[in-house]
């Protein structure tokens, strides 16, 4: 089974790159990674990230709530996804303000085939408290699970975006179109992906927006054809982190190792251990060694919040951090 997408001359001049992550779609995407029996090793370090938080707060009826809507395989809600490349509050607001009618739509497409709960028909009728409900799960699950990776989804977005640049001055529109994923096929005007079920997608003039996805594995679009159109697909590479030479601790490697090197860059801003864990890659364990180690070093401070130890990098920290160039010109 296959979707394939119909380009005219005029698609291919509208097609675009998106600028940055589309945090709805990482967000839905993720509830896919989470249930998912194989797992990307690019994840691998968010997984972590995720079962040290769940260690940590209920967060079964957020998860309950949302996978009901985003399940392991299979199509999701349109409405989880507003077009336009907006932040995650004015997400909530499009999706808040859609509701009655959208809802409605969405839900019964999606449902066709599966049991309905009772709080998705009355989502679906116009219940203003599931509504909120909803608006809520969306709104912990991004703060306590997904907000801490934005950094990296940032980072990996921007390096994709720039190999799609280089793509396209090589052999324009049609190379880039032809090397998205391992999936696709480009044959002028159709580019086909593997997809669950059979489709076709005509653009009809309006072009399609490209939006290259941490959390993807798979091609992934819209359900509702009338609605701007994009693909969501997965980054080709690794992430910046994974590319040698290319995560700024060139200068501070030899005298810090390479992990407390990427350390202390990150705690330029406060992290909980997990959350440092995350961004430079190591289990939550490991990340506590390096923070003690650059804490007995006096390049981090450590300081207790309820639950959780934020770290800092203190001012001889971020003098280092900030210097660690100039160390590789100078050594």
């Amino acid at each position: 089974m296959a979707l394939r997408i119909h380009f005219t001359a005029e698609d291919l001049a509208r097609t675009t790159v998106a600028a940055r992550p589309d945090i709805m779609w990482e967000l839905t995407i993720s509830l896919h990674r989470l249930q998912a029996p194989r797992r990307t090793a690019r994840c691998r370090p968010w997984l972590g990230h995720v079962r040290d938080r769940l260690g940590r707060r209920d967060l079964r009826s957020v998860l309950h709530t949302l996978t009901t809507l985003v399940p392991a395989r299979g199509d999701f809600p349109d409405f989880l996804t507003p077009p336009g490349q907006l932040d995650f509050a004015d997400a909530l607001d499009v999706i808040a303000g859609g509701g009655g009618r959208m809802f409605a739509d969405d839900l019964a497409s999606v449902f066709r085939v599966r049991e309905r709960p009772l709080w998705i028909r009355q989502l679906a009728d116009g219940d203003r408290e599931r509504s909120r409900e909803l608006l809520d799960a969306l709104a912990v699950y991004h703060r306590e699970l997904l907000r801490p990776c934005l950094p990296e989804l940032d980072e990996t977005v921007l390096a994709e975006r720039a190999v799609c640049g280089r793509r396209v001055l090589d052999g324009g529109i049609g190379k880039l179109l032809g090397v998205l994923s391992p999936s696709v096929r480009w044959a002028w005007p159709v580019l086909t992906t593997d997809y669950p079920v059979d489709r076709d997608l005509h653009l009809a003039g309006r072009g399609i927006t490209l939006v290259p996805s941490f959390f993807c594995a798979t091609p992934v679009t819209l359900i509702d054809p009338e609605l701007p159109p994009v693909l969501v697909y997965p980054v080709t590479g690794a992430g910046p982190r994974a590319a040698a030479g290319t995560d700024g601790t060139d200068g501070l490697t030899p005298v810090l190792g390479r992990t407390r090197a990427l350390a202390i860059r990150a705690l330029v801003h406060p992290y909980s251990t997990s959350e440092l864990a995350l961004r430079i890659g190591v289990s939550v364990a490991s990340a506590s060694r390096h923070a003690a180690a650059l804490r007995d070093a006096g390049l981090v401070s450590s300081t207790r919040e309820g639950g959780v130890v934020l770290h800092a990098a203190t001012r001889l920290g971020r003098e280092l951090a900030g210097g660690g160039r100039e160390l590789a010109r100078t050594s």
